[in-house]
């Protein structure tokens, strides 16, 4: 949650404070890193009441709403992130295989910003019709669960496999289909003749860089979500393993889904060149601007101790 909360927070700072972070790219990831702090400000405290609460929740309006809006607000983030990733491909691919087209309509930040957060709310209406706070009076306790008879015949499996392919197998599919064909693209590209050897091998180490900072951030989505996902197809296919297993399998293969949220930030901060030049210039400034404060601090201090040297000198 610490290094959730710093990364994300810290991203945002910088791309919104530094003009020469701010791109498709760079407005995409404020989009995953508003993602990633609402899953560490909404759904990792509720992971870690479940190990103190055991599953209860609170009763009464309050329950029923807060129980379907975390669940809803979790799944709407998870798929928020997705999409970026996802349209960061699609970015990456149009930049690379039409390099002489701007494509407007598909770069405005506003049209994208709507088209994520709308499509993730979409996708996760079946959480919100499922979650809901059920009562188990032989103990009198209440508990936030899925109610899988509201969906009718698509029931429990068709729910996980739901998740597993719309928020996961297909995006990565989508994904690294593309990154691939880009891949191909910028290593069989031959030089054009209005551009510099030069200026060409510049660009075309850009590109590549930049495709490989989003292609090893896809990785970390991948690996991390991945015991998460495989845990929903037991849910489906399998619930006699679910029951079976020690409550911390659970936990982990969840925890692993929930730690992309810190991950993201931080790869982000690495990988990308850019991005460590602004850090390392706000740093400075502040810095500098520190140095300023406690010398003028200082001198301050001499001409209170004596004023008389001090202006002698």
């Amino acid at each position: 949650m610490a290094a959730a909360l710093t990364g994300n927070a810290l991203m945002i700072f910088i791309i919104k404070r530094r003009p020469d972070t701010r791109s498709i790219t760079g407005f995409l990831f404020i989009n995953m890193a508003v993602a990633d702090l609402l899953v560490t400000l909404f759904v990792m405290p509720v992971s870690v009441a479940w190990l103190y609460i055991g599953g209860k929740w609170l009763t009464g309006i309050l329950g029923h709403i807060t129980c379907t809006l975390v669940y809803f607000t979790f799944y709407v983030t998870l798929a928020a992130s997705i999409l970026s990733l996802s349209l960061m491909s699609v970015d990456r691919y149009l930049a690379v295989i039409f390099p002489l087209r701007r494509f407007p309509r598909f770069r405005r930040p506003k049209v994208l910003a709507a088209v994520v957060w709308l499509s993730a709310m979409v996708f996760s209406v079946p959480i919100a019709v499922i979650w809901r706070l059920v009562e188990y009076k032989p103990l009198g306790v209440f508990i936030c669960d899925p109610q899988f008879d509201q969906l009718g015949t698509f029931g429990m499996k068709g729910y996980y496999i739901y998740l597993v392919l719309l928020m996961y197998l297909i995006p990565l599919f989508l994904i690294s289909s593309l990154y691939v064909v880009v891949g191909r693209a910028l290593w069989r590209r031959n030089v054009p003749g209005v551009m510099s050897t030069e200026t060409e091998k510049r660009n075309k180490k850009t590109k590549l860089i930049v495709v490989r900072m989003l292609a090893i951030i896809t990785a970390a989505f991948a690996v991390c979500w991945l015991p998460a996902q495989c845990y929903h197809l037991i849910l489906a296919f399998r619930p006699d393993i679910h029951k079976s297993s020690p409550p911390y399998v659970m936990f982990l293969c969840f925890w692993s889904g929930h730690a992309n949220s810190a991950v993201n930030p931080w790869l982000y901060i690495m990988l990308n060149d850019k991005f460590r030049k602004s850090l390392w210039r706000v740093f400075s400034r502040a810095r500098s601007d520190t140095k300023c404060t406690s010398a003028e601090g200082n001198l301050v201090s001499r001409l209170i101790a004596d004023p008389i040297r001090e202006t002698n000198v």
